[in-house]
């Protein structure tokens, strides 16, 4: 097993050109699910139009969108911490709080759920639930990968040529982050 797993290139350090390629192929999965935002914005205007709920609490879509942005920052500021001082505690702690910020984002989502702002059997409730059903799913997504990424910090350390999975979670919350934003401003202000 351990000789085929080296035949793969994976039971060693990654070289920059496959460092590249892997973070090529990644970022181009994370380019292709920017599809279904598409076709859920373009079906928010076919069926809702340009309407907004008045009864939509605008003060927490930008609670949750400002939370998403300082998490963004966390998950940024890791990569700075790789190539500085390699603390790994201080590695994990920023993952931990990028992580804690998401659940916090899903948190107020469901407490906007649960206000019922608008009816979910009217056009615009349609499209609310299903975008913001669609913004909470890829962060629970996210939210794996961090934890993904939180695990193997703890196990090995996070040198350079061994922070793929860190690059990844903050690729991807990357993308949470901006597609939240692309939702908040869909539902929220068009």
């Amino acid at each position: 097993m351990s000789s085929q797993l080296q035949e793969l290139g994976l039971g060693k350090e990654m070289t920059p050109r496959n460092h590249r390629a892997v973070r090529f192929g990644f970022l181009f999965l994370v380019a292709t699910q920017i599809v279904p935002y598409v076709v859920l914005y373009e079906a928010k205007y076919v069926y809702a139009g340009s309407y907004v709920s008045p009864r939509a609490s605008q003060i927490l879509g930008v609670v949750t969108v400002a939370i998403m942005l300082i998490s963004l920052a966390l998950a940024w500021s890791v990569k700075g911490i790789i190539h500085t001082t390699g603390d790994q505690e201080a590695i994990r702690r920023r993952l931990k709080m990028t992580l804690l910020s998401g659940i916090l984002a899903i948190m107020t989502t469901f407490y906007q759920w649960s206000g019922r702002y608008t009816a979910p059997e009217s056009r615009f409730g349609e499209m609310f639930y299903i975008i913001t059903g669609a913004d909470i799913l890829y962060a629970v997504v996210g939210i794996i990968i961090l934890w993904a990424a939180i695990s193997r910090a703890g196990r090995i350390s996070l040198k350079p040529e061994r922070y793929w999975i860190a690059d990844a979670a903050r690729y991807f919350w990357t993308f949470v982050t901006l597609a939240w934003i692309g939702s908040w401003i869909a539902v929220y202000l068009l």
